[in-house]
């Protein structure tokens, strides 16, 4: 890859970090705050520390069909189920303190640039015309596909849905679930043709692709790498159903079956639009995209929007292939069952961000966050990891340090004590946060291992000691950078204690971690009572 711009020369590059667009058929839960949502607020904020240009954002994935079958189960329009949607997760990021640049829905500007993208290739011959067998609903004039449509995955035997399983994470082919007893697979089956991404086409191009790249994968996207890579066919992929839900095409003319461009390859598309939209009045480009999303969605990651990509380049369209990092999680569970909003089976997260607060709440879920295995949410758990590994180090330091060192000041090289337990702790924190070694559950260890450290030492502090009063002062105040991405209210707080400029707005910088606040230490602000956590 070659890099264009004068700011990657300089040291601070372009980065763009999204996360997959969340299906507007209900507000966030813990699973999807636990993954992509709050590890993508993490490393865009990591990613800030170091001085980088940072563009954040996403949208709501509004053409899924998912979101028509939880009107129809719920009573109510689409519309009204999007609009809904659009605010109260809105609402929770707000909460949670997820500083996306942009998040927005779909709209007619967005809705042309992805048709003109998508009809852009089709005119140069990179889809192939189709003909499949789907559900065909008489009464309605309707055909049946993705979220229509259930069965048990022809891969693993999991109950799934049209598309990718989400068991597995391996695609399903139209038509080729092993039926179920839903209403769709009732329904007689119907030839129509539409318009397929056919991947065996490109097969070397993918290939070619995957061999150049020096970006090391989680080993569950590895897995589906490697395991559909195996197989004699590689699977096409529909770009098209006969659908009135969705972008609309007319690439057969107007006697033809109405076609709508299918959501999942649209989300490639949309990440295009919206973070273009994002670097708007800014630097344009990006030397590094970091994608963050569950496994369910790394089939289509790691070859549609590829192949997508790759195909953009060939055709002419201004797609700039930069440096791309996927970053999979596995699901969270809640009392062993993965949450799932259309089963019911969830935790709100703007209900458990209002009874625990924002701090808490982004370091327990970051601590058992499911990014390499799946993981449990349990409650009684959490409370007690919350207690034990944040607020009662962060009362004792509050407790030890504004009774023995209230006014003093880090006017002092540390004792080399402190000397080795900053260098330490930064190693650890810098390991968490950088791209190749991304996890946020290694942030939030750093970010309690830190608190465990310096809880301990207050309890010995030698207030006559000029180089262990500055060693320990200097030692919470690194924790204001270091902490900032997992618990940005902890970092605000360190802020206040020294009477420094708040992060709030403008975010610390790893590069002046070393250099001492101006002023002296005021007292830790304690925990914040119950009433406050919100």
């Amino acid at each position: 890859m070659t890099e264009s711009r004068s700011a990657a020369d300089h040291g601070r590059r372009r980065i763009n970090v999204t996360f997959s667009p969340p299906t507007p058929n209900g507000d966030l839960h813990l699973g999807h705050l636990s993954g992509p949502v709050l590890a993508s607020d993490v490393c865009a904020r990591s990613q800030k520390i170091l001085g980088n240009d940072v563009a954040f954002g996403t949208s709501t994935d509004d053409n899924q069909t998912y979101v028509v079958t939880t009107a129809e189960r719920l009573g109510t329009s689409p519309e009204a189920l999007i609009q809904h949607a659009l605010d109260s997760v809105t609402v929770s990021l707000g909460l949670a303190g997820v500083e996306v640049d942009l998040f927005e829905r779909p709209d007619a500007q967005y809705t042309e640039f992805v048709r003109d993208f998508f009809t852009h290739l089709w005119r140069h011959g990179a889809f192939d015309r189709r003909e499949v067998e789907l559900p065909y609903d008489a009464e309605s004039g309707e055909y049946k596909a993705e979220a229509f449509v259930t069965g048990r995955c022809p891969h693993c035997l999991a109950h799934a849905r049209a598309g990718v399983c989400e068991a597995c994470g391996l695609y399903n082919l139209p038509g080729a679930l092993l039926p179920s007893t839903d209403a769709a697979a009732a329904l007689p089956r119907r030839p129509v043709s539409i318009w397929v991404l056919d991947l065996e086409r490109y097969r070397s191009v993918i290939t070619n692709w995957y061999r150049a790249s020096d970006v090391e994968l989680r080993p569950d996207l590895a897995r589906v790498v490697s395991d559909t890579l195996a197989a004699q066919q590689l699977p096409y992929i529909p770009i098209t159903y006969p659908s009135s839900w969705g972008i609309g095409v007319d690439w057969d003319g107007p006697d033809a079956v109405p076609q709508a461009i299918n959501a999942w390859p649209e989300i490639y598309v949309g990440h295009l639009y919206w973070l273009q939209q994002a670097r708007k009045d800014r630097e344009s480009g990006c030397d590094e995209l970091v994608q963050f999303i569950g496994i369910d969605n790394g089939f289509y990651n790691a070859f549609i929007y590829v192949t997508l990509s790759l195909l953009a380049v060939r055709h002419g369209l201004p797609v700039e292939l930069p440096r791309t990092r996927t970053i999979t999680n596995q699901y969270y569970l809640l009392e062993g069952r993965k949450f799932s909003t259309s089963k019911g089976d969830v935790r709100w997260a703007r209900d458990y961000l209002e009874s625990v607060g924002r701090d808490r709440a982004r370091f327990v879920l970051a601590l058992t966050s499911p990014e390499l295995q799946q993981s449990e949410f349990s409650e009684p758990i959490a409370a007690s990891t919350i207690a034990t590994r944040f607020d009662t180090p962060v009362a004792t330091i509050a407790e030890g340090l504004n009774s023995a060192l209230t006014g003093r000041r880090i006017d002092a090289p540390p004792s080399p004590w402190w000397t080795s337990a900053i260098q330490a702790s930064q190693q650890r924190f810098e390991e968490a946060y950088r791209l190749e070694t991304f996890s946020i559950r290694k942030a939030a260890e750093a970010v309690a291992l830190h608190l465990e450290v310096l809880a301990l030492r207050c309890e010995h502090l030698q207030p006559d000691d000029a180089g262990d009063v500055s060693g320990a002062l200097q030692f919470l105040w690194t924790l204001r950078t270091l902490a900032w991405p997992v618990t940005p209210d902890l970092s605000e707080r360190i802020s206040t204690a020294f009477d420094a400029a708040s992060t709030a707005k403008q975010p610390p910088l790893l590069a002046g971690i070393a250099e001492p606040p101006a002023g002296s230490f005021r007292g830790l602000a304690p925990n914040p009572s119950a009433a406050d956590r919100a």
